[in-house]
């Protein structure tokens, strides 16, 4: 393959000092570079080019920056831009975004965040410039179908115990390291019995308070305790004779497991502060990423309720013991993201299947697909490629993996004294981390909570704390 010559940059700023600066800066490592005081000046030098990176400010004499990148846009799919302001504000950050900008950066320009951006849009025309037998086709994404990807021989056994335990009503338990996809396997065998048409119920025995479980689980009586206004229905009833999935189990208290004990048992329940008997007909199929024989020998769990549960158990494999189903779930989370994100990546490169199968996911499934839509959000372009995974993203070698989107995203392990890196305010990335987990799980604060690895409580006054409402999500609360 050819190597191509690299793209000429267009600086369009007003400001003389910073434009000259830039100019040396990059002629001196090969590119060729023009400038422009004006929003007209950059459009005619651009007009004279098929391809080129962009350096642009905001405040120009004759137009705004961001408002510029539309017709720059309009122009075709050769130009990456790069927006540098002294001017930050959220407002003309996320316009920014929106109309197309590859990178935003603030004066005074930190010259190795600059040389990053003008990296990350090397890759970009290099990405466009491979031959397309090095990239592979991303598939369009089915809404609201729940997908199970798995060629490995250990997810074929899996799917060979799923169709063996659809038929059966026998209380299933899941064993799997976090973020296996626990909850998935339980829908599938819930979705492929003959009770489909009856309600999944799921239940994060994590995610919710001791004193409150035992009411979301049996339901209470009015004034069954203070803040009981009225009757209420727990998990038992509204699961009717479909399947109640408890979600982390090893969590739950040691009291209240002799209650679900009995439950399972005698096949019936009170309410909390009720004495009526109600039956119980739904299936049980329970989950967590304990060693429950560890915890039932350190005292945290029942025996005998072990044995209730346990009737079968099916092992989820993490995903170092799947690495060839690493490239088919890739791209089902791509175009996924590409759905809720509004992006449009149609290609990933080889050379980043690879990338992503050489690395370490700690948080297996779960971590994959978190880092695939934040690869997918920042991405400019349609190619995702090995170079610009590099380029955008902080990967620990152990596993953990953050964006560096806006000169965050870093782990404290790697985060350098200087050399770029400008600090945040950790409320500002707290922040950012709890709106990405509310975005990955749409809303759903239990699976949120198991994220962020806090209480209900702790996200509730953090989520009010920051101001986060969830119409911005546009997504329904679980």
């Amino acid at each position: 393959m050819t190597v191509k010559a690299k793209e000429p940059i267009v600086i369009v700023d007003d400001d003389k000092s910073i434009a000259k600066t830039l100019k040396l800066h990059f002629e001196r490592q090969g590119y060729n570079v023009v400038t422009a005081g004006t929003a007209q000046q950059g459009l005619t030098e651009l007009a004279s080019v098929d391809s080129a990176i962009v350096i642009l400010d905001v405040k120009l004499p004759d137009a705004n920056g961001v408002e510029l990148l539309k017709e720059i846009q309009a122009m075709g799919e050769g130009f990456y831009s790069i927006i540098i302001t002294a001017f930050p504000d959220m407002e003309s950050t996320v316009k920014a975004v929106q109309n197309g900008v590859g990178e935003y950066i603030h004066k005074p320009i930190d010259i190795e965040e600059m040389d990053r951006a003008i990296g990350k849009a090397e890759e970009f025309f290099l990405s466009k410039h491979h031959e397309e037998s090095l990239f592979e086709p991303v598939p369009k994404y089915e809404n609201n179908k729940r997908k199970f990807i798995g060629k490995s021989f250990a997810m074929k056994e899996v799917f060979k115990m799923v169709g063996h335990l659809s038929l059966s009503t026998a209380a299933v338990h899941i064993s799997g390291e976090s973020g296996t996809g626990k909850e998935l396997v339980a829908q599938a065998i819930h979705e492929n019995s003959p009770e489909k048409t009856e309600p999944f119920v799921s239940v994060n025995c994590s995610a919710i308070v001791d004193t409150l479980l035992e009411s979301e689980l049996f339901g209470h009586e009015k004034g069954a305790f203070t803040g009981a206004i009225s009757q209420k229905e727990g998990k038992f009833a509204l699961a009717r004779r479909g399947t109640l999935f408890l979600d982390e189990i090893g969590e739950m208290d040691v009291n209240l497991q002799a209650k679900l004990l009995r439950v399972l048992q005698e096949r019936e329940f009170e309410r909390v502060g009720g004495k009526e008997k109600i039956k119980s007909e739904c299936r049980i199929i329970s989950a967590t990423n304990k060693d429950l024989r560890q915890c039932i020998a350190e005292g945290g769990f029942r025996e005998d309720l072990y044995y209730r549960l346990n009737v079968v158990n099916l092992h989820l494999p993490p995903l170092r013991e799947r690495i060839e189903d690493i490239p088919e779930l890739v791209k089902y989370f791509i175009s996924k993201a590409n759905h809720n994100t509004n992006k449009n990546i149609r290609f990933i490169s080889q050379g980043a299947l690879n990338f992503l199968m050489e690395r370490r996911w700690k948080g297996n499934v779960r971590e994959l697909e978190n880092f695939i839509t934040q690869a997918v959000i920042v991405t400019h372009g349609d190619r995702l490629s090995e170079g610009y995974l590099r380029s955008v993203t902080k990967v620990d070698d152990t596993g953990p993996i953050l964006a560096n989107v806006g000169g965050g995203g870093i782990t404290a392990e790697k985060a350098p004294v200087n050399g770029g890196y400008r600090p945040r305010a950790l409320s500002e990335v707290e922040r950012e981390q709890i709106l990405a987990a509310l975005a990955y799980t749409e809303w759903h604060k239990g699976k949120t909570c198991e994220i962020l690895g806090v209480t209900r409580p702790r996200l509730d006054r953090k989520i009010k704390k920051y101001g986060i409402k969830q119409n911005h999500f546009n997504m329904a609360d679980h």
